[in-house]
Order: C-alpha cells, then structure tokens, then sequence
C-alpha cells in the first residue's frame, strides 16, 4: 500500500476532479456541479488523495438526516489496488464517526461488481434497488453500512 497524503478539496483541485471523473466513468459528473460544491455552493465534503503532488483520488461525502452518503469515490486507473479508495473511505469513517452519523449509505450501479466487492469488504450490504437511477436509466443499488466501517 502507497500512503497518500489526504486533504480536503479547494477550488483549485477543479481540473484534477474532472480529469478523475472522464477517467474513471462513462457519464461524469458535470464540471459545473463540482465547481458549485468546490464553491461552497453544497452540503458535501470533497477529500483528496495525493501522491507526489498528483491527485490520484477523491471522494464526497454528504450527510442527510443522520447518516453520512457517499456519493463519489474515483481513483485513476493507475492508482487502484494501492489503497487509495481504503485510505479515502477511513478518512470518511472518522468524519461521519464526528457527525454522529451510525450508519453510511451509497449507491452503486448494478453492474459495477468491483465496486460492489469493494464496499462489501468495508461492511456494506445490499438495502434496495432503484430503477433507471443513473443516466442511461442502469439502476442503482443502495448498500448501507454500520459506523465504524469493517476497515
């Protein structure tokens, strides 16, 4: 495992985002949206890993009605399997553990069995499906998870 240097997202970090969003997904965020939330313009919290001065991964984190919702995790494709996406989820289980928050929450596509395996290692399980919640109408599984995480 490669340690990565964490920290939160600044308004800078905005053309690294987007290039880890068109690397790691077929529909991307939007750039606008990202840029609201860097502005201070959403709930969410935007975590960073680094390596080298390069921004190898990010996640957000919100938090609705006493849970915390993972929202976004991405790794470039040369960074996975190195414990970037772990070293992101710890961090967010120590930031939900000081929002009181018991439980994490996510959604995930269907197909996506990677990611699937990873969140089931960290503790999550299946909750419910929800039809065409992505974009090109794939649906969506909704997997939840005690805090603290099975790190």
């Amino acid at each position: 495992m490669q340690i990565a240097d964490l920290d939160f997202c600044v308004p800078e970090d905005l053309k690294s985002l987007v290039e880890i969003e068109n690397a790691c997904f077929a529909v991307p965020w939007e750039e606008r949206l990202i840029a609201a939330d860097l502005g201070g313009g959403g709930y969410s919290t935007y975590l960073k890993a680094t390596f080298k001065g390069i921004i190898a991964g990010y996640g957000v984190l919100g938090q609705n009605d006493g849970s915390a919702h993972l929202m976004n995790i991405a790794v470039l494709p040369e960074y996975r399997r190195h414990g970037v996406g772990l070293q992101i989820m710890a961090a967010f289980d120590v930031l939900a553990n000081e929002w009181l928050c018991k439980r994490m929450y996510l959604e995930v596509r269907a197909s996506n069995t990677g990611a699937r395996t990873f969140y089931a290692n960290l503790g999550f399980v299946y909750s419910s499906r929800i039809k065409g919640y992505y974009n090109d109408e794939e649906d969506a599984l909704v997997l939840v998870a005690r805090i603290p995480l099975k790190l």
